[in-house]
């Protein structure tokens, strides 16, 4: 059985090991209407709580307007546009106090 070899001149050759992203390079492809952390200023990727897909949170829903920094470490609230600001203690519904002192 004899192999054909097709010369294209059309293809695009890959980078080499050496010419990859950094990290860095990386933090600035997210899309500006995810936003920025307010605090630590990292470009925010949030990701839909149930399919896991990236998308922003609804905007003034309590608990599903949050998300944790993954460079801070800070919750945020989402408030639309891409403006997140820092979770505040009167941010807290019923729902999450009872879910404090039950331990979740």
């Amino acid at each position: 059985m004899s192999t054909i070899v097709v010369d294209r001149p059309d293809t695009k050759e890959l980078p080499s090991l050496d010419e990859a992203l950094n990290p860095s390079d990386l933090l600035q492809e997210a899309p500006p209407i995810f936003g920025r952390c307010p605090v630590c200023e990292k470009p925010l990727r949030p990701r839909c709580k149930v399919t896991g897909e990236p998308k922003c949170p609804p905007a003034g829903t309590g608990y599903e307007s949050r998300a944790k920094c993954s460079g801070c470490g800070t919750i945020l609230v989402y408030l639309g546009n891409g403006k997140w600001r820092p979770m505040t203690d009167a941010d807290y519904t019923e729902e999450d106090q009872f879910a404090d002192k039950m331990g979740f």
